[in-house]
Formats: structure tokens, C-alpha cells, sequence
């Protein structure tokens, strides 16, 4: 793989149904392992919705290469717990779990869809994350958020906006990290559908000039109901082609 591009999908999907269909080499092996000879990320997507373990962290850290690496998602119990505020009391429980691996993508933060504007409180959450190390990326559900004061704070973090294509909140194009972190949600409702190939191009062709200005990027298809692995796939050869 491309030297700071780091792709994969939205929690372990595979390109077969099953471990009857994994090649001999991985059929007693895990479906991680499996999953990693393939892709060289993927977004744990799990840890929002359950505090992840230590021990289950390390343990998918041995069954994968050095270059692959993992992007977790913060727990909802942080972002989405209080109305119109952040919760940082498990913040520390759960940076303890996820930094019992090495191999480190982004920490992703998603924020409610009903989570107004609020600079005073995205500041206290970055404060608060910042000193564990881990690259931040910021998924906003409300379009509000979009504006320059958000994008100067973000960049005095060098935490990036997710770029994303969520209908209704759908992210303008803005880099403010030396990150990049792309999530496809799918080109259909329900994280269902298969993009175009001329969408996927589009998109080769951004990462290809992101990478040639020295960013690492991220991108991971959230369309798991779709055609994510097929996605995922078609995207990585366009990225390849040519770089």
C-alpha cells in the first residue's frame, strides 16, 4: 500500500460470506487477520456504542502487520450523553483501552445531529483528548458547525474535519489537520449503495494530490449495507494508479 494512505471499512467486512471462502492460509485464523491481509486499516465503529477492552485491543494488535492500523470511534457515552455538552469523566477509561495498541490511525468523534454550535465545549473535549497522542478527526452531524471559527479551532488542534457525504450534512471540502479523514456513507440512504466509478476517480484523484502535499490520509466506506468492500477495493487501485 501507498505510504501514508490508510483505507479500509467501516468495522471488519469482508469480501466473502464466510470462513469456508478465506484462502487456506487464513481458514484457522481470525477474521481480522484475514481482513488485514487485504486492507491495511479499518474504523472500529464498536467502541461507540461499548467501552472497549484492553486486553481485546492488544490481542487484535497481534493479529495484524506493523502497517495496519486502527481508527476508533469515541464512545457515545462522552459525545452523546448530555444534551448540548460533552461528558469527560470516561474520557480517560477509554483512552487507557484504545492506547493499548501501537498501531494508531485517527480517534474519531461524531457529534449528535441536535449538537448546536458550541466552541467552548468542542475546546474542552480537544483539550482533554489531545495529550493522549492520537490524530483527531471530527465528524459534525449539524451543518451549523461549519463556519471559519470552527475550522480555526480545529486547525489550533491539527484535528481534522471529517470529510463526509451524510445527506443534510454533507462536509465542504476544508483540510484542517495534516491528516485527511474521508468517510463514505454510501450514495443511498441506510448506508446502502455502490458508487459510481467516475465518484471514486473523483476521489483517487484528491487523495493522489493530498498525498504529493505530504498529508496521510484516512478513508474508510460506511456503506456496509452496500457495496463497501467492492468500493473500498476499486478505490485503493485508482489511488495506486499512477502515483
Amino acid at each position: 500500500m501507498i505510504q501514508n494512505f490508510h483505507s479500509g471499512t467501516s468495522n471488519l467486512v469482508l469480501p466473502v460470506p464466510n470462513k469456508t471462502f478465506f484462502p487456506e492460509a487464513f481458514r484457522d485464523r481470525t477474521r481480522l487477520s484475514y481482513y488485514a491481509s487485504l486492507f491495511n486499516s479499518v474504523e472500529i465503529n464498536a467502541s461507540f456504542y461499548k467501552m472497549p477492552g484492553a486486553k481485546t485491543v492488544l490481542k487484535w494488535s497481534g493479529e495484524v502487520p506493523d502497517d495496519f492500523v486502527f481508527s476508533f470511534k469515541l464512545n457515545k457515552t462522552i459525545t452523546h450523553t448530555l444534551q448540548g455538552a460533552f461528558d469527560l469523566a470516561p474520557v480517560p477509561a477509554f483512552m487507557g483501552a484504545i492506547g493499548a495498541t501501537t498501531k494508531r490511525g485517527c480517534l474519531l468523534i461524531q457529534l449528535p445531529p441536535k449538537f448546536r454550535p458550541d466552541l467552548f465545549q468542542l475546546t474542552a473535549l480537544l483539550t482533554v483528548l489531545k495529550p493522549y497522542g492520537w490524530r483527531i478527526a471530527v465528524e459534525f452531524r449539524q451543518p451549523d458547525w461549519y463556519t471559519d471559527d470552527v475550522f480555526e479551532l480545529l486547525s489550533s488542534f491539527d484535528a481534522a474535519v471529517v470529510l463526509h457525504d451524510m445527506r443534510r450534512s454533507a462536509t465542504p471540502q476544508v483540510l484542517t489537520a495534516s491528516h485527511i479523514y474521508i468517510r463514505f456513507h454510501g450514495p443511498e440512504d441506510g448506508y446502502r449503495g455502490s458508487y459510481a466509478a467516475d465518484h471514486l476517480a473523483e476521489y483517487a484523484n484528491y487523495i493522489q494530490g493530498w498525498l504529493g502535499k505530504g498529508k496521510s490520509v484516512y478513508a474508510y466506506f460506511n456503506n456496509t449495507l452496500g457495496a463497501a468492500v467492492q468500493n473500498l477495493q476499486s478505490l485503493n487501485h485508482l489511488v495506486s494508479v499512477n502515483y
